[in-house]
């Protein structure tokens, strides 16, 4: 004891240590609170920053047992240790990333944060797709192909300001839930880079394999139930596998089907009707689709330009002729009556996107059996 001025201070020369709270939670009765929390000691552990790269696009621990990695070698996987490149577009992204986090902009950091998570999503979606794992190089092209469909490519869509909402946004986001979506959005995005670069061998590359991988996953997926969960996702992509066939830059009025006799020219037209076969069984759920309200516009353009007239009236008259149309010839007598009567509307229509609505529900409408009467 010590006195210091006015004050008496107590002190211990060797103070009891206090002891430890136990590690295992005491059993308390109903209703008791423990005063103190239960001590949990950290697990000591280290950061894998040399790993393989397999190890670290499947997000798990890696030894770092070089030549082969035990979990590698039970999962099927070679262990890749060089790293990989990144490309010129994604040194420039991360750039802008950088600079735009050191900005005080909120802009600059939304941007950063959505441009990191979007690349996130897609890992994601593409490496653990039906357990194929994708190497380094080809995620970050994935990322960089998705920027020009959703800026460009989606803007030269001859279609309604309705749908290309839909494609810009909702069909985005549901593509980074959907695998075979993804595919078929990254297979178009490289279809357009081959055909508009000239160094197109690796976006044909990329190409084809998208597209591969986009109509096995599609028809794994068209084999279980069409439900509300997953139906916008299956005609998002029917309607994109559909213009595959419109791809074709070295097209020659030779190779129209007039002048051929392989019943595999006509498979294109067949495509365009996919979508109109999948409504059977999505309409009892279209009222919760992201499509509802550009086929609903669509729809209704469609009843404004219909033709339910009978005989030669308003055919064209050399058409008419070579259907066998005469003044008495209706749908039920005549299977080329119906069909013209759907096509008339078309031929003096301008190729503009207000009228690509009207045009593409005629080639794929079933009840006019367009490719029926093609295929006689």
């Amino acid at each position: 004891m010590e006195n210091v001025g006015k004050q008496v201070v107590f002190r211990f020369k060797n103070p009891p240590a206090q002891p430890r709270a136990s590690r295992k939670a005491p059993s308390r009765a109903c209703g008791d609170q423990l005063d103190e929390p239960v001590y949990h000691p950290r697990k000591s552990h280290r950061k894998s920053r040399t790993g393989c790269v397999n190890c670290k696009q499947r997000r798990i621990k890696c030894d770092e047992t070089k030549l082969q990695f035990r979990r590698c070698g039970t999962y099927g996987i070679d262990c890749v240790y060089t790293s990989p490149k990144t490309s010129p577009n994604m040194q420039q992204l991360a750039a802008s990333g950088r600079s735009s986090s050191m900005s005080n902009s909120p802009d600059g950091h939304g941007q950063a944060m959505a441009a990191g998570d979007m690349a996130c999503r897609i890992e994601q979606l593409l490496c653990y797709t039906d357990n194929t794992l994708v190497l380094g190089p080809s995620r970050t092209q994935a990322y960089e192909c998705l920027y020009p469909f959703i800026n460009g490519l989606s803007g030269k869509v001859p279609a309604t300001p309705s749908f290309t909402t839909v494609i810009k946004g909702d069909m985005i986001r549901v593509a980074l839930q959907t695998p075979y979506l993804m595919h078929a959005i990254l297979g178009l995005s490289n279809a357009y880079l081959a055909r508009t670069l000239s160094n197109s061998a690796s976006y044909r590359v990329r190409e084809t394999g998208h597209f591969s991988d986009a109509i096995r996953l599609y028809q794994k997926e068209l084999d279980s139930q069409i439900t509300k969960d997953n139906m916008d996702g299956i005609m998002s992509t029917c309607m994109l596998l559909a213009d595959v066939p419109l791809l074709e830059a070295d097209y020659s009025p030779y190779d129209s089907i007039v002048f051929s006799s392989d019943p595999s020219a006509l498979n294109w037209l067949l495509m365009q009707s996919g979508l109109s076969r999948l409504m059977r069984f999505t309409q009892l759920y279209l009222s919760e689709s992201i499509w509802l309200v550009p086929f609903m516009e669509s729809y209704n353009h469609f009843l404004e330009n219909r033709d339910c007239r009978t005989g030669r009236d308003g055919l064209h008259p050399e058409l008419a002729e070579l259907c066998e149309i005469n003044d008495g010839s209706n749908n039920e007598n005549n299977p080329y009556h119906e069909p013209l009567r759907s096509l008339m509307p078309i031929l003096d229509m301008e190729t503009n996107p207000e009228n690509f609505m009207t045009i593409s529900h005629i080639h794929g409408d079933p009840e006019a059996q367009v490719h029926r009467v093609g295929s006689e």
